[in-house]
């Protein structure tokens, strides 16, 4: 099949833009009907599996039918099927309360990472700066922020956005993979992508904004490619520095585009000295922007990736990054820059006494990534499945097509960035995140097996599955969707950051004997308890009491050897019916606090709310129970004006 195709740019959902505001409307409001009112409980659980093999096949066949049809059907279809595909997911997790990653606890109680996350963008909105861990990587983090500025500190509907948002890109990139692979690999690719996602859909973690950017960079690049339209190529290399600054990755790829793009738009010249000129010019605003954002919101002794140094000491010595820590101890009572410089400072001894510590570190991220079923295992700690197996053949497949396409300018430009990925892999290795910080690239790994499936079904001669769109969107809706995800990533936090203010907090009114907090009282950030023969049923914010212990007992089993969790979940557990968990920040101090409240003291208004209690008597600092220090018992409540 031919991978360069003739630029017919047609309106971006149908011929009329009437088409294309009511295709947009429908997907909405199916989205968002899904999640209010939940799908059906024998659903739910097959929702929840490790092994997505199954699911990953009823998937692939119910979205190439709804990808095969042409003209406006074909969009409203696929549109619509792509965005049930993502708000199906994350109602499963909404009626189970319980999520595939211990990001989340019950559905809506941030854990581990998301918690600082959470805690950070809240206090943001309240005229403060980040947390230690979330100013490594501001920039998700601020548009968390913003978005739950925007929703009136909503947590739960800005989950949902950003889930809607890796949707809407999903679909964006599948038409434009469609457009030269055909509708087959274009659903291959939107599944791939799904699975990686789904398990920190619904969490506010930094993975849905770098895949969000990722996909849209993807987008352009191909098109610009495609059209030979390099200011569009020179976009997507812009959003993917963005991407990248938003979750550290495959960076490797940035120069490998640049110089590949000099050669692909260099007309009658060796090379183009624009396209390099603006493609270095791009990343290094992309770090500009990242920098900016840093200076504005990050904690006063904070250092922009700082985490780096420890994943390289961890190189060098076979371990990860923790393992500086285990061996210098004293490094934990020294700040952010402090640590950083003397952890380089030991990265620098390990080479001058043993410079092979680092290919030996080299090779052994290779062989994990490639040899160990790393790459396609899509749920962390689950054991080798068959679409692990399926996919990696896949991937040599597409590899050898592209191989022996590498005169084409498609598959020339993905061989390029597969070696950037390859040559990043030492940086970011598997032992330390998983897959986290390849996700801003997921959609360029996720090529690979896509371009295998194209090489099968082109061998065997399967039309249906190559059928490709009449009609292509114009490169407008690329210029558009892309320059407003930049805005919102650099434009959103600045303008929260600016417009927030310390709030006036009233005198506590609290007996002696009585802990103060304060809170501002917000819908969707929090959960209620509602007993098992009421009329309603689980869907988030409204949580069934059995089910609620059964999504307790679940985080224990599966994160249990968590510091802290065995106890929470022993607290938790004994809460009654007609009980509320409310996820806050205390507006005094600035620490995360679940305020537990009985139904009929919740507060009837949203504002600053001045709650007298006490924290759970078993709650220390100690890291045995450190989770513990987040419960907070409330027996009066005051409503204050904000």
């Amino acid at each position: 099949m031919n991978l360069l195709k003739s630029d017919k740019t047609l309106p971006i959902f149908s011929q009329s833009w009437l088409y294309t505001i009511g295709i947009f409307l429908i997907g909405l409001t199916l989205y968002f009907s899904i999640l209010s009112i939940g799908i059906p409980d024998k659903l739910v659980f097959r929702l929840l599996t490790s092994d997505p093999t199954i699911l990953s096949f009823v998937i692939l066949s119910l979205l190439y039918f709804a990808y095969r049809p042409s003209g406006w059907l074909g969009t409203l279809t696929s549109f619509t099927a792509t965005l049930t595909l993502f708000a199906t997911q994350l109602s499963g997790f909404w009626r189970s309360g319980i999520n595939l990653t211990a990001y989340m606890m019950s559905g809506l109680l941030t854990m581990t990472d998301t918690t600082d996350y959470y805690n950070s963008a809240l206090k943001l909105l309240e005229g403060g700066t980040f947390g230690a861990v979330s100013s490594w990587r501001p920039l998700a983090h601020g548009v968390l922020a913003t978005l739950l500025g925007l929703t009136q500190q909503n947590l739960q509907l800005t989950i949902a956005l950003l889930v809607l948002m890796v949707a809407i890109t999903s679909f964006i990139l599948a038409r434009e993979i469609q457009q030269t692979q055909g509708t087959g690999p274009a659903v291959v690719l939107i599944v791939i992508i799904f699975l990686y996602y789904r398990v920190y859909l619904g969490t506010p973690s930094t993975e849905g904004w770098g895949v969000i950017l990722g996909m849209v960079a993807l987008a352009s690049l191909w098109r610009g490619v495609c059209n030979s339209q390099s200011q569009l190529y020179l976009l997507g290399i812009f959003l993917l520095t963005l991407a990248l600054n938003t979750r550290a990755g495959a960076f490797f790829v940035l120069p490998g585009l640049i110089l590949w793009g000099s050669w692909f738009f260099r007309r009658n010249a060796r090379f183009s000295s624009s396209l390099i000129l603006g493609g270095f010019s791009l990343v290094f605003l992309g770090f500009v922007v990242n920098s900016i954002v840093f200076k504005l919101v990050a904690a006063p002794n904070a250092t922009s990736f700082s985490n780096f140094s420890y994943s390289l000491y961890g190189l060098l010595v076979g371990g990860n990054w923790l393992t500086v820590f285990s061996q210098h101890p004293g490094l934990g009572d020294m700040n952010d820059p402090e640590t950083g410089q003397k952890v380089y400072q030991l990265v620098w001894e390990i080479l001058r006494s043993d410079p092979f510590s680092l290919v030996r570190g080299i090779f052994r991220a290779w062989k994990m990534f490639f040899w160990d079923d790393f790459v396609f295992d899509f749920i962390p700690g689950a054991e080798l499945n068959k679409l692990n197996i399926i996919l990696q053949i896949l991937t040599v497949i597409g590899v050898v097509k592209l191989y022996r396409q590498r005169n084409t300018p498609l598959a020339s430009m993905v061989l390029v960035v597969s070696l950037g990925i390859f040559f990043s892999i030492p940086f970011i290795p598997p032992w330390d995140a998983g897959m986290r910080p390849y996700m801003a690239t997921v959609p360029m790994i996720a090529l690979l097996p896509t371009f295998g499936v194209s090489a099968i079904v082109e061998k065997m001669s399967w039309q249906p599955l190559l059928k490709i769109p009449q009609k292509q969107e114009p490169a407008s809706i690329l210029w558009i969707g892309g320059l407003m995800f930049a805005l919102l990533t650099f434009g959103g936090v600045t303008s929260t950051k600016l417009l927030s203010n310390s709030p006036q907090l009233p005198q506590s009114s609290c007996p002696i004997d009585q802990e103060t907090i304060y809170f501002r009282h917000s819908q969707g950030s929090m959960i209620h308890l509602v007993p098992d023969r009421g009329r309603q049923q689980t869907n988030l914010p409204n949580i069934q009491l059995s089910t609620f212990n059964r999504a307790l007992r679940h985080y224990e089993k599966e994160y249990g050897h968590h510091s802290g969790v065995p106890q929470l979940k022993e607290e938790l557990s004994q809460l009654p019916a007609n009980t509320t968990i409310i996820n806050k920040i205390n507006l005094q101090n600035g620490k995360t606090n679940w305020i537990i409240v009985p139904d009929s003291l919740m507060p009837k208004s949203q504002e600053i709310v001045t709650a007298c209690g006490q924290f759970s008597p078993l709650a220390t600092d100690t890291t045995q129970n450190g989770y513990l220090k987040f419960v907070f018992y409330v027996d009066s409540i005051q409503e204050n004006q904000s």
